[in-house]
C-alpha cells in the first residue's frame, strides 16, 4: 500500500467520525481547534485561565445567527424569510450579541478545558471588572473600578462583546486533586449492637420540641447568645467601604460574614441591647471574589436593629395533645418504639464512619493549604442536608454549620477529602442515584421536619440542596456497597454504666393534666425500691430532668 493510499484512508475515517457527530459536537470540536488558551497557577489546585476565541470565529457564528434569524424572523414590511440580511443585522444585532456571547463564554471555557485536559472541580468563577460607588470612613463616595471573580450568570453582565477584534475573558479554577484508591475489599469493620436508653429519648423528644421553637421578638433585654440579630452592616477595608447591608440577619454567636470569619463575634455582641454598634474585626480569605482587598483586615460596623429568640414550647399538656398524646408515657413509649425500630440504621452510620476512616487513612494525598471557601461551603452543605435527613431542627443546623466555618476547619477538610475519594469510587464503578430514592429521602426529611413533601423540595432546589442530596444519597450507596465487601465483625455496645441492682426504674403512669408551668417531662428513677414515690413527687422530679 502506497502513502497514498494510506492518507486517502484516512481521510476516509476523517470524513466518517465527522459524518458521526452531531451539529453541535461538530460546533464544539471546530471551536476548541480555534481558541487559544493560557494558564497560570494562581494557589495550589487553583489555576487561572485564559481563552480568546478569535474574530473569525465570533464573525462565523454570527453569520449563522442572523441567516436562522432572516429565515424565521418577522420583520415589518416584509414577507417572512425574505427581509434584507442588513436589515436583519441592524435590528437584532444586539440581541444576536447577547446570545452569542454567552454561547461563546460558556462553551469556549468547556472547549479549553477539554482541549487543555483539565480535571477541574465545580464551576469556574469568571474575572470581570465591574464600578462601584465606593464610601469612605468620612462617608464620602467615590466611583471605583474592581477586579471581581463572579459566577458566569453574573459575570455575562459585565463581560464586554467585541464589536472588533477577538474575545478574552478569564476565569478561576479549581482542580480535583490526583490519587490512587487503596484497595477496597476486605476493609475491616466491627458492627456493633446499638441499643435506646433514656437519655436518647430525652434527645428525640427534645428535638421534636425544638421543631415547634419560633423566634420571638426581644423588646427589652440584652442579647443572648445564639440569639437572632437584624443589623446594618458596613465592611470597611483599608478605610473604604467594600460591602454594607440593612437589616441583614445573623446570629449572636462566631460567624463567618461576607466570607471573613469573625472569631470572637459571639462574645463582642453578647449583652449588648437594640441600637448599640458592634465593631470587629477579620482577615479576608485568599480566594475572596473581589481580588484587591485578599489577604487584608475588614473592619465590621454592625448596628443592632431587631433582636430575635428561639421559643421552644414546653413540654405541657398542649404539646402533648399537639402530637395526639394524651400522657407523657404514651409519647415517651412511641418515640422509644421508633428509636427502636431504627437501630439499624444507626449501625449502619457507625459502619459507614468506619468505612470513610478507613478510606482517609489508606489514601494519600493533600488540599491545599489556603482551602476554597466555596469548597468548605460545598462540605457544609452536604453537612446540612445530613442534618436535615436526621431530623435536627432549623436553629441547631444553622448553629452547627456556624461552629464548623470558624472552628471546626480540621472536620471541613475531613469532609473534603472524603468526598474526593467517594467520588473517584463513583467514576470508578459508575454510580449513579435513582430518582425514587431522592424523592424518599425527601419524603423522609418532610416526615422528619413536619412538613410537606413538596415544600420540602421546594427549599431544597432553590439553592444547591438537590444536589448535595444526591450526592450525599450516592455517597451512602459507595459505603454500602464496600460494606458488602468488607471483613465485618460484630461487637457489643459500650454500654453506660449500669444503674445499682438495688435501684429501679420507676414507670409514669400519670396523666398530664396540669398546666405549662407544672408540667411532667421525663420519666423518675426511684431512690428507694420498697416505698413508693408520690405522684407529685414524680412530676417534679421529671420537671427538673427535662
Amino acid at each position: 500500500m502506497t502513502d497514498e493510499d494510506t492518507n486517502m484512508g484516512n481521510g476516509d475515517t476523517i470524513v466518517d467520525e465527522q459524518e458521526s457527530m452531531s451539529d453541535s459536537e461538530q460546533a464544539m470540536a471546530k471551536l476548541k481547534e480555534s481558541i487559544s488558551v493560557e494558564k497560570e497557577d494562581v494557589g495550589s489546585l487553583r489555576i487561572k485561565m485564559t481563552v480568546t476565541v478569535p474574530r473569525e470565529t465570533i464573525d462565523e457564528r454570527m453569520g449563522e445567527q442572523f441567516a436562522e434569524l432572516k429565515r424565521d424572523a418577522a420583520v415589518p414590511g416584509f414577507r417572512k424569510g425574505h427581509a434584507p440580511i442588513q436589515l436583519v443585522e441592524k435590528r437584532f444585532a444586539s440581541d444576536v450579541g447577547d446570545q452569542l456571547k454567552r454561547e461563546l463564554v460558556s462553551s469556549g471555557y468547556l472547549a479549553a478545558v477539554e482541549k487543555e485536559d483539565i480535571n477541574a472541580l465545580g464551576d469556574p468563577l469568571f474575572w470581570v471588572s465591574v464600578k462601584e460607588e465606593q464610601e469612605n470612613e468620612d462617608q464620602q463616595t467615590k466611583s471605583v473600578e474592581t477586579e471581581k471573580l463572579l459566577p458566569i450568570d453574573q459575570a455575562l453582565d459585565s463581560l464586554v462583546f467585541p464589536k472588533e477584534g477577538a474575545l478574552t475573558f478569564a476565569c478561576e479554577i479549581e482542580l480535583k486533586p490526583e490519587f490512587e484508591l487503596p484497595k477496597l475489599d476486605k476493609i475491616p469493620i466491627k458492627r456493633v449492637k446499638h441499643e435506646v436508653d433514656e437519655s436518647d429519648v430525652d434527645a428525640e423528644l427534645k428535638r421534636m420540641r425544638m421543631m415547634r421553637g419560633t423566634f420571638k421578638p426581644v423588646e427589652d433585654g440584652q442579647v443572648k447568645l445564639d440569639d437572632m440579630l437584624y443589623v446594618d452592616f458596613k465592611m470597611f477595608v483599608d478605610g473604604n467601604v467594600v460591602d454594607s447591608a440593612e437589616n441583614f440577619d445573623v446570629a449572636a454567636r462566631d460567624m463567618n460574614i461576607r466570607g471573613v470569619q469573625l472569631e470572637g463575634f459571639g462574645k463582642a455582641v453578647e449583652g449588648k441591647k437594640l441600637g448599640d454598634t458592634i465593631t470587629i474585626e477579620g482577615t479576608v480569605p485568599d480566594d475572596h471574589e473581589q481580588m484587591d482587598i485578599r489577604d487584608k483586615t475588614a473592619k465590621f460596623e454592625l448596628t443592632i436593629n431587631e433582636i430575635k429568640r428561639l421559643e421552644v414550647p414546653p413540654f405541657d399538656q398542649a404539646f402533648l395533645e399537639s402530637a395526639g398524646f394524651d400522657s407523657e408515657e404514651d409519647l415517651r413509649e412511641l418515640v422509644r418504639d421508633q428509636m427502636q425500630a431504627d437501630l439499624s440504621s444507626r449501625s449502619r452510620s457507625h459502619m459507614h464512619e468506619q468505612v470513610g476512616d478507613f478510606l482517609l487513612e489508606h489514601t494519600d494525598f493533600e488540599l491545599p493549604e489556603g482551602l476554597s471557601q466555596r469548597q468548605v461551603e460545598r462540605s457544609l452543605s452536604r453537612r446540612r442536608i445530613q442534618l436535615l435527613q436526621a431530623g435536627m431542627p432549623e436553629a441547631e443546623i444553622d448553629k452547627s454549620m456556624d461552629d464548623m466555618r470558624v472552628k471546626a476547619r480540621d472536620q471541613v477538610i475531613r469532609d473534603l477529602k472524603l468526598f474526593f475519594i467517594l467520588e473517584k469510587i463513583a467514576e470508578d464503578r459508575e454510580i449513579v442515584v435513582p430518582e425514587d430514592r431522592i424523592n424518599g429521602a425527601i419524603a423522609h426529611m418532610a416526615h422528619r421536619a413536619n412538613k410537606r413533601f413538596d415544600r420540602v423540595r421546594d427549599e431544597l432546589s432553590k439553592g444547591d440542596g438537590l444536589t448535595m442530596l444526591y450526592l450525599q444519597i450516592r455517597d451512602e450507596m459507595i459505603l454500602d456497597l464496600l460494606i458488602t465487601d468488607a471483613d465485618v465483625s460484630d461487637e457489643e455496645s459500650p454500654k453506660k454504666k449500669a444503674a445499682p441492682k438495688s435501684k429501679t426504674k420507676a414507670k409514669t403512669t400519670a396523666k398530664v393534666k396540669a398546666p405549662a408551668k407544672k408540667a411532667a417531662t421525663t420519666s423518675a428513677k426511684k431512690k428507694t425500691p420498697a416505698k413508693k414515690t408520690p405522684a407529685k413527687k414524680s412530676v417534679k422530679k421529671k420537671k427538673k430532668t427535662s
